[in-house]
């Protein structure tokens, strides 16, 4: 059983375009489509990182990573040539293929690159169709702060 657990995790690295993650705790359970992490979870994919409490991985039939879960104390760098952000929330959803980030709760949110901040219960950054949404759930509204040209 720990040989399938090993040769799991090793298949699930490899097909999953650089996927690192460490973490104190590691659980999957045979037929089942995801892999869970748990304990100052870390996982790096490319210049992306997440830190969590807890990463659940979602996989497809080929053991490819299809959707990511983060969950517990999240905080998170997202980083190529065009981006720079950072931030925290307490669940983060990345479904990779669309390049969709979905973050919720108690959401900071810092472009790093434009110089502006978003806070809000529930923002989507859409990389591939190059949006951005922020939700409020009522009790304090949406923030967002930028810079301003000067007179």
């Amino acid at each position: 059983m720990k040989y399938l657990l090993f040769a799991l995790f090793l298949t699930l690295i490899a097909n999953a375009a650089n996927l690192e993650i460490t973490a104190k705790d590691f659980y999957h359970k045979d037929g089942e489509k995801k892999a869970i992490f748990s304990g100052n979870v870390v996982a790096k994919e490319g210049s992306n990182i997440i830190y969590a409490d807890k990463i659940v991985i979602f996989l497809n039939d080929k053991n490819e990573a299809v959707k990511y879960e983060a969950t517990g104390n999240v905080k998170f760098e997202i980083k190529d040539e065009k981006k720079n952000v950072k931030g925290s929330c307490n669940r983060l959803i990345y479904i990779p293929d669309k390049d969709l980030y979905k973050l919720y709760d108690n959401v900071a949110l810092h472009d790093l690159l434009n110089k502006r901040d978003i806070y809000g219960d529930e923002v989507i950054l859409d990389n591939k169709n190059k949006t951005s949404m922020a939700k409020s759930n009522g009790k304090k509204p949406v923030k967002f702060l930028f810079k301003v040209k000067d007179k």
